[in-house]
């Protein structure tokens, strides 16, 4: 009985490398497919410190840095579009627009959102934040 015990544990080894040999290829394929689900973040909202608050504070600044009150509204949409946000113009005020960026990841995401407004084709006001989005 031993020495049959012995021939069944490696038959059963043997299958299961036949198995993960076979289903080898579609176990990397998943992890590769799942691996492109996940987004880059935008070039100006890349490499931001800390945690979510300090690097939500740390966008902010960068965006009313890169864009200050007074610049070309016109050169932060193409900037904006160029980096694939999508820019919508705010129900109550016409003046007033919102430009979002989602990053998906595989449970949580990442939204980068600008806000400002524009007179005669410059930015009278202007802001931003970042925040992690989960299930």
């Amino acid at each position: 009985m031993g020495r049959g015990r012995g021939i069944e544990k490696c038959e059963s080894s043997v299958g299961l490398r036949k198995l993960w040999l076979v289903n080898a290829p579609f176990v990397l394929a998943l992890v590769l497919d799942l691996s492109a689900c996940t987004d880059s973040p935008p070039a100006i909202g890349s490499h931001l410190p800390g945690t979510f608050a300090v690097a939500s504070d740390a966008f902010d600044q960068r965006v009313k840095a890169r864009f200050p009150v007074g610049s070309n509204e016109a050169a932060l949409r193409a900037e904006l579009a160029r980096e694939r946000f999508v820019i919508a113009q705010d129900q109550d005020s016409a003046l007033t627009f919102s430009a979002r960026y989602h990053a998906s990841e595989l449970v949580c995401g990442a939204d980068w959102v600008i806000r400002w407004s524009g007179v005669d084709g410059k930015i009278v006001s202007i802001g931003a934040r970042y925040k992690e989005v989960c299930l």
